[in-house]
């Protein structure tokens, strides 16, 4: 029915956005990023911000423009990958909805400190907290399902504003603090990862359809 409403390109955007979104998680980000920025002034801290989303586009864009190339390079076709893609996808909406490892965000941003890294705006911000093995698997993803270029500019677009929104919350990141508390953070990226891993298995059926044409 959506797809019908918007259209191919405009479903295949809502898709990516999501996708990316729900991944990149703006507001999980929060504490993390307050733990590295918190001994810095305003401006700075600001500066902070913007590097790191910066570096997370950059980081996005490369595998969204590249990534068909490389899977080219290495002879893996495009169902393929999406079923991969898609599996692991899924693993990692089961951490968010479970809040382990990685997206257990809010207990991991205690031990977090600035001086530990060379650039906190590249490690650990852009890389692994926003363009992470998850973001850059959904963009490889996307990108493998785009049916034309402009479709792949859609990834580009949704990637630019998930991290858009993202540098948003980083910059009211102190206002935030006081007024929302951990626990509601917790459940957004409980939220996100049931979101996730609905649309993991969407890439997953989407794969196996085009690997076995009988099954439509």
């Amino acid at each position: 029915m959506v797809h019908d409403f918007l259209g191919p390109s405009g479903a295949f955007f809502i898709t990516s956005l999501i996708s990316l979104f729900v991944i990149i998680d703006p507001p999980a980000n929060i504490f993390p990023y307050l733990a590295l920025s918190g001994a810095y002034p305003p401006a700075v801290a600001r500066a902070l911000a913007w590097k790191s989303c910066l570096y997370a586009f950059v980081i996005l864009a490369l595998f969204a423009l590249l990534g068909r190339y490389v899977l080219e390079f290495f002879g893996i076709r495009l169902p393929a990958f999406e079923v991969a893609g898609g599996v692991i996808l899924l693993r990692i909406s089961l951490d968010m909805m479970e809040g382990r490892g990685h997206f257990n965000r809010i207990d991991t941003s205690s031990s977090l400190v600035a001086a530990d890294y060379r650039d906190v705006a590249l490690v650990p911000l852009a890389m692994p907290l926003m363009s992470g093995p998850g973001a850059i698997t959904a963009v490889l993803v996307l990108t493998s399902q785009a049916r034309s270029f402009w479709q792949e500019l859609l990834v580009l677009l949704a990637a630019a504003i998930s991290i858009g929104i993202t540098y948003l919350f980083f910059s009211f990141a102190r206002h935030l603090r006081d007024y929302l508390s951990e626990r509601s953070f917790s459940l957004v990226t409980r939220l996100m990862g049931l979101i996730l891993a609905a649309l993991a298995v969407q890439f997953v059926i989407e794969g196996l359809k085009a690997s076995f044409p009988s099954w439509h």
